[in-house]
This record gives structure tokens, sequence and C-alpha cells, in this order.
């Protein structure tokens, strides 16, 4: 038997699918409403809050395990979280969170961007992706002493 509730739960399953294939037209592109150059903290927040707006959100990370949160043994300052927590922890529920809602993350090395226009280029070598949004969190490593 179908009830409403199961019926409402599978088409919000079905949305959240089709959300996180991506596709790829003939031409290599792939569309997004937000497209975010960078997986750390700054990236991963910036995707919960975009892909819960219900807006198409890719991560673009080159490597998720060297920002400079990865690479932190124990975090001893940051609000909420105990401190036995590793950045690398840390980093990993930041990014399954913002995927829990919606967002598509990709590992790939984003070579060039061309933001001259309104619909904005972001190339790497997997595809080329086209966004309205265009969100650059990079990140920054700590400063020599």
């Amino acid at each position: 038997t179908t009830t409403p509730n199961s019926a409402l739960l599978r088409t919000k399953q079905a949305q959240t699918l089709s959300k996180l294939c991506m596709e790829v037209s003939e031409d290599g592109t792939v569309e997004a409403d937000v497209v975010i150059v960078g997986g750390g903290p700054a990236g991963c927040c910036c995707a919960l809050y975009t892909a819960r707006a219900d807006h198409k959100t890719i991560i673009l990370d080159k490597n998720p395990t060297v920002g400079a949160l990865a690479i932190t043994s124990h975090i001893a300052n940051y609000p909420g979280v105990d401190k036995t927590m590793s950045g690398q922890a840390l980093l990993d529920q930041m990014r399954d969170q913002a995927i829990q809602y919606g967002t598509e993350y990709k590992k790939s090395q984003v070579f060039l961007v061309d933001a001259s226009q309104e619909q904005k280029l972001i190339y790497t070598p997997e595809a080329t992706y086209k966004t309205r949004a265009l969100v650059i969190a990079t990140g920054a490593m700590g400063r020599p002493p």
C-alpha cells in the first residue's frame, strides 16, 4: 500500500538522488547554481547553506587531506568540538554534512576560471563547470614564524 507519507518520501529521495547525479552535457560541461572552489571549512559551510536553500551546489576540492585544518592533529579552540578531535575528523564531518544536504563533492584540480561573463566557467581536467555563483574558498596555510 502507498500512503501519502511514503509517496512524499519517495519523491524527496528521487529529488535528492537527481541532485547528486552530475549531469555532463555533450560538450563536457556541468551546470550548477553554485560552484565552490575549495573544500575546507569555509567551502563546506557555504555548501551546507546553499544546498539547504535548494541550490544545486558543487564543491571542487583539489585534495581533502592537505589544508590547514586537515593537517591539524588536535582541535583546541573550535567551539563545540572536543579537544581530542583531529582536524581531519572535523573536516570529514563538515564535508559529510554538506553532502547529506545535497552538495556534490568532486576531488578535482581547478586550472582556470573565467568570471568575465554572467555565467562563470570553471575548468578542470574532468569537466567544465558553468555557474552563476562562484565562491572561491581556497583557504590559507599558516605563516612561517
